[in-house]
């Protein structure tokens, strides 16, 4: 069976909401509907019609991505993916998909990358895990930090949100291109994101506190937390929740973080989009007691090879000829010549025999710095011998692994 696939009108917003609550399981109350129409793109949006009525959908915010090298490149952030209980397996998701991809290319945009539901869905549309993160718990008994921890001259002061509303964007502007798979913010998204700070949105914590770390009068780094206060047997019990961390430096870092682990009546702190690097555990005076969790993160879709690799720079120096094999998207794979270096890259395509076979998810696992092309080789998913391994891993290394805060 043919369905319609177009882009929303405003009106159908609320259709095309309700639908994907349908898929997730979630209630779109008016709230919610509200906070999402001041960020919907509605000429980026995609619905499948059965009958008049809304069966899938698919949505993306345009945002910039940091590269490494401080390079902010235009992405696709897809969202709102869903397809309706009545009509799974039906193709309807593989449809949004290859119209959406193409899409995005034909309107330059490089990168599409997204949060997976579930690990299993994506892969078959050329996306790969990017990045990964992890949720970090540390207990109360074990916040100490080391006694060589570095020591913040700066001054550490929460703010108002009125204030948080002018400091937060222009220290995250710069800050954001330390760190590769940081994306930007524009001014509807700082308000949805941070500062709109609906009870609904809570989770049961209390409002969002702002916290700056100054030197010289200048923002240098800034916190954002939550606290739940609770008593067990008149014992303290609360919890922080840090929900965003950027920083300029190791000591606006460390400043920032160390008021956190300071504050009373606290059982224990929780960070939940930890980077695989993140400095704080190497500052932990007991970081074993920090309970781990390790998630992926960011997964991440090249549908322009020459473009990506081309808007990075590298972590050495080189030359490598690769095949893409894509079995999704048409025009996209290929062989092409990688010459990197760490001022930059030039990726061009060519008919030289590969040194490095793999697919589409596996470069996009390289892509941000944060993969290992020894260890997708050694399970099957990249063919290649030793050198053209060990040289690819150097180039597309970064000295900073990607990490991303920005939920969507």
């Amino acid at each position: 069976m043919e369905y319609e696939m177009r882009s929303i009108a405003d009106a159908e917003l609320e259709e095309f909401r309700r639908c994907q609550g349908l898929a997730f399981g979630n209630e779109i109350n008016p709230e919610h509907l509200e906070a999402g129409r001041q960020v919907f793109e509605a000429d980026r949006s995609l619905a499948v019609f059965d009958h008049g009525q809304i069966v899938g959908t698919a949505g993306i915010f345009s945002y910039e991505m940091t590269v490494p090298g401080e390079v902010s490149v235009p992405t696709a952030g897809v969202t709102m993916v869903s397809v309706k209980p009545t009509h799974r397996r039906r193709g309807i998701l593989s449809g949004l998909m290859r119209r959406q991809l193409s899409e995005v290319r034909a309107r330059g945009e490089a990168v599409a990358i997204l949060w997976a539901s579930e690990s299993v869905i994506y892969g078959r549309f050329g996306y790969g895990v990017a990045m990964q993160q992890e949720l970090l718990r540390i207990p109360h008994e074990y916040r100490g930090l080391r006694d060589d921890s570095v020591l913040a001259p700066g001054r550490v002061r929460l703010i108002t949100q009125d204030e948080a509303r002018v400091a937060l964007p222009q220290a995250h502007g710069g800050m954001r291109l330390l760190t590769p798979g940081a994306v930007g913010r524009s001014e509807k998204w700082w308000e949805v994101r941070i500062f709109r700070d609906h009870p609904d949105h809570r989770g049961g914590f209390g409002s969002n506190n702002y916290l700056v770390y100054e030197e010289d009068g200048l923002v240098r780094g800034y916190l954002v937390y939550r606290r739940k206060g609770d008593f067990q047997d008149w014992i303290p019990a609360g919890t922080v929740l840090v929900t965003e961390c950027f920083s300029e430096h190791v000591r606006a870092y460390a400043g920032l973080w160390r008021y956190v682990l300071g504050l009373d009546l606290v059982k224990t702190v929780e960070y939940g989009n930890a980077g695989m690097d993140e400095p704080l555990l190497w500052m932990l005076e007991d970081a074993r007691r920090t309970e781990r969790k390790r998630l992926d993160g960011i997964w991440l879709r090249i549908v322009d090879i020459e473009k990506a690799l081309s808007a990075r720079h590298y972590g050495g120096e080189g030359r490598i000829v690769f095949e893409v094999r894509d079995n999704f998207l048409n025009g996209t794979g290929g062989r092409f010549e990688l010459e990197a270096s760490p001022e930059g890259g030039v990726c061009r395509r060519t008919d030289t025999a590969p040194e490095l076979v793999l697919g589409p998810e596996e470069l996009a696992n390289l892509y941000l710095g944060g993969g290992s092309a020894g260890g997708l080789a050694r399970a099957g998913r990249i063919q290649g011998d030793a050198r053209a391994l060990a040289l690819a891993d150097r180039i597309f290394g970064w000295h900073v692994l990607p990490h991303c805060q920005e939920h969507f």
